[in-house]
């Protein structure tokens, strides 16, 4: 065999062992390489706002939500706006079909976000009145 031929043999098959061993490590993960990590769960810290003073609706209405839930209707003494609140965001509060209540509620607020949930928390049912058919 010439010397040139077996020269050309060894630098192809040494190349041919470079280039599999440059393949197979590229498929490996680095050691150094971190899992990927979830985002820890958020827990909210709740605290309560101001006690405020609600009149709550007789009736029921469908929310304005993508879910299907029924609302009752709330009017605020503060300004005399009506809003929505599903009707079992108010805890320890159990009204009755046909019943107005007048209740002291506070709000439950997201402490690290400083924004309201939407849920309260019932302080007291200052009145209840039965009321007929709306």
């Amino acid at each position: 065999m010439n010397l040139s031929y077996k020269s050309t043999k060894n630098s192809l098959l040494l190349t041919g062992l470079l280039g599999a061993a440059t393949l197979l490590s590229a498929c490996q993960t680095s050691p150094f390489a971190r899992e990927p990590m979830p985002e820890p769960r958020y827990i909210p810290t709740i605290v309560l706002g101001e006690a405020q003073t609600l009149t709550i609706m007789p009736n029921r209405v469908a929310c304005a939500s993508a879910l299907p839930m029924q609302c009752l209707l709330a009017k605020s003494s503060k300004d005399g706006s009506v809003f929505q609140v599903p009707y079992d965001w108010i805890d320890d509060f159990k009204p009755s079909l046909g019943t107005e209540y007048i209740i002291s509620v506070r709000p439950q607020i997201d402490e690290a976000k400083n924004s309201l949930t939407g849920h309260w928390t019932l302080q007291n049912i200052l009145s209840q009145r039965m009321v007929g058919k709306l």
